[in-house]
């Protein structure tokens, strides 16, 4: 122990009350003191009386003072420093990274130490004085060190709580970490803090991690702790009625937010969005698709260690779900369910497990990454084929309103490429076809195509658009009616403004068309055939002319009437249609079987001198007439204008 002249000595109570005591701590306490208060915090009389008001004159001296706010946490009152620690967690989503008030009635101990006053806000250095007798500057403590910091002591004081309702503060202890995390939830070690917290609350025996490096200066909290002083306000009676369900869906609760907060965070490093899982999937279902000698997005997660501690932290997060018996069946339920809890801004506390809500899009990402775990990395899963499609085709609208919307594409990419990666999962089912086969999904069907074929035009993300594109490509043709599919094309031809989403339904109306009329197929059905024979074996829609008829209208389009700017808008899908044109005219016997000639003499301002062909070269010529391309186009444009004229020169040929 220190000379008992020094004041922290000379002032122990009862030479004065436990006020004034305090008061003389804030004007003496120094980084040389910390040793010291921490000897005099072993006395757990004192501690219980003032070491509430000890954690914000301690949390500005972190690193050093990390010994004296654990030995508050263990042997303060519990109830009173509980809700300091929030009140101090709450303050952290200060703008300026604070955890004080600047007011008068509530002086910042930052703003004057031992009688040293920091500068106005605008002179203001990232730094604070030192205590007396060191003239040097020292730097604040860093956010995610105070963070950290106050979990820490929530893992110590809420299992000394002990009350007929722990449950009240939980509850509002988890309330304050949330908004204080979203704006750290990208940092390593405040992601630890958290999933450390949830782990401790939880009562699992999980063993610890492996140390990761630190970027924060305060060290690794100790394995073991000396014993906690037991709740001085304790009380003999035993837990209320559904207390022990309450905090087990608060914690639930909790760890669903973490996981919306942090899937929402992530950064796209090269065109990775959140955790790829989507592109991930392409990649082990299609093999053939990947591009040889370019690394994969899954050797990417296995090789980056950015990338890598990304599937650990889910992982972790994964593992809690089970910890807090947090099922599958309870994550779609949640998804089932209307945001009525979730969007209640009550400040009651919860009174009952029903109460408390799930985050959806946290339980979506869980949800994911638990099917992920199964097709990506071989875990097993009970999950039922029919589970998955009836919430996959109904949660869409409720993550991305309406088709209609101007913003639908624009949404959180972890949001994006886990609707994704459950639509591509979802078809792995089986059970699909039987399905989309029912007339009461018809309308799922349809509008689940016009969101993700929008998706394909908007989103930010090559990589997801590309996915996005694939994923309306393969629930088109899933669908086991002709005209269904027919309809869908026709009216993206039709009715979409998006040019590159146009071109793609042609390439749908491609690949239809190629199923059709496979190598070898007859051109004609056998007219001998009985009546009942032919209702078995009538040729599919694509493989008829009533496909091309009905679409050639909107397929086939004249570039009389645009204006040069339009015309250059409309290149990608001119060149898309001139393709497919080009497939019909050369794969042996489609000509003639879908009547091409016969459709393009339908179109508007086709005459004597040709169909569509002449059309569009007339067209292509006029703009070529009124200006060099380069005066309304890209050098893109050009190279475009020169594939489409190369591309109505090989038609023609094929046409002769």
């Amino acid at each position: 122990m220190a000379s008992d002249d020094n004041p922290l000595i000379k002032a122990l109570p009862p030479v004065v009350d436990y006020l004034s005591y305090l008061t003389i701590l804030e004007y003496n306490l120094t980084l040389e003191q910390l040793p010291l208060l921490h000897d005099i915090l072993q006395d757990t009389t004192l501690t219980a009386n003032i070491g509430w008001d000890l954690v914000h004159l301690l949390l500005p001296l972190l690193p050093e003072s990390q010994s004296c706010l654990q030995d508050v946490a263990r042997l303060g009152n519990p109830r009173e420093v509980i809700l300091k620690v929030t009140e101090l967690l709450e303050a952290l989503n200060a703008s300026d990274g604070s955890t004080f008030e600047d007011d008068e009635e509530n002086e910042n101990p930052l703003e004057r130490i031992d009688g040293q006053e920091r500068p106005d806000e605008e002179d203001a250095s990232p730094t604070v004085p030192k205590h007396v007798g060191d003239s040097t500057a020292r730097e604040r403590p860093s956010r995610v060190s105070q963070f950290i910091v106050l979990l820490d002591m929530l893992v110590i004081l809420h299992p000394r709580i002990k009350t007929r309702y722990p449950s009240r503060f939980l509850s509002t202890s988890l309330q304050a970490v949330l908004p204080a995390f979203a704006t750290l939830a990208l940092d390593t070690d405040a992601i630890d803090a958290v999933l450390r917290l949830i782990n401790t609350l939880a009562g699992t025996k999980r063993p610890r991690l492996p140390p990761r490096s630190s970027s924060t200066r305060v060290p690794t909290r100790a394995a073991q702790l000396p014993p906690a002083a037991p709740d001085p306000e304790a009380t003999e009676e035993s837990l209320a009625p559904g207390e022990t369900a309450l905090k087990e869906k608060l914690l639930q609760s909790f760890l669903t937010f973490v996981a919306e907060g942090y899937m929402s965070s992530l950064p796209v490093d090269d065109d990775t969005p959140a955790l790829s899982w989507s592109t991930r999937l392409l990649e082990q279902l299609y093999p053939e698709k990947n591009i040889p000698g370019k690394r994969t997005i899954r050797k990417a997660f296995e090789e980056i260690e950015t990338l890598h501690r990304r599937d650990s932290t889910i992982g972790q997060m994964l593992a809690l779900t089970r910890d807090l018996n947090l099922a599958l069946g309870d994550l779609r339920r949640a998804l089932d369910e209307s945001d009525t809890l979730a969007n209640d801004e009550s400040n009651d506390l919860p009174t009952s497990a029903s109460e408390v809500p799930l985050s959806r899009p946290g339980c979506l990402y869980l949800l994911c990454a638990s099917y992920a775990s199964a097709v990506l990395f071989d875990a097993p899963s009970k999950e039922s084929p029919e589970a998955k499609n009836a919430t996959f085709f109904s949660l869409l609208g409720d993550f991305l309103g309406e088709p209609s919307s101007s913003t639908l594409g624009t949404e959180s990419l972890a949001l994006i490429d886990s609707l994704l990666f459950f639509g591509h999962y979802t078809l792995q089912s089986n059970d699909l076809r039987s399905f989309l086969e029912r007339p009461e999904n018809d309308s799922a069907f349809t509008q689940t195509l016009q969101y993700f074929s929008i998706i394909s035009a908007n989103t930010p993300s090559a990589a997801l658009r590309y996915v996005a594109h694939l994923l309306t490509s393969k629930i088109l043709h899933a669908h086991p009616n002709e005209l269904m599919r027919l309809s869908f094309i026709k009216d993206t031809l039709q009715h979409c403004p998006y040019e590159n989403l146009k071109a793609s339904a042609v390439g749908w109306l491609k690949d239809e068309i190629l199923m059709a009329n496979p190598a070898g197929a007859p051109n004609t059905p056998n007219e001998s055939s009985t009546e009942e024979t032919n209702e078995k074996t009538a040729p599919s829609i694509f493989a008829t002319p009533t496909c091309i008829a009905t679409l050639a209208p909107h397929l086939f389009l004249s570039p009389d009437n645009m204006e040069k700017d339009g015309f250059y808008a409309h290149e990608s899908f001119f060149l898309a249609a001139l393709n497919l044109y080009y497939l019909l005219l050369t794969k042996e016997g489609l000509n003639e079987k879908l009547d091409l000639p016969g459709a393009g003499a339908q179109l508007e301002g086709s005459g004597e001198d040709g169909g569509w062909l002449s059309l569009l070269d007339i067209g292509l010529r006029k703009f070529e007439d009124r200006g060099p391309r380069e005066e309304c186009g890209t050098m893109e444009s050009g190279m475009q204008m020169d594939l489409l004229e190369g591309m109505i020169a090989m038609c023609k040929d094929k046409e002769t």
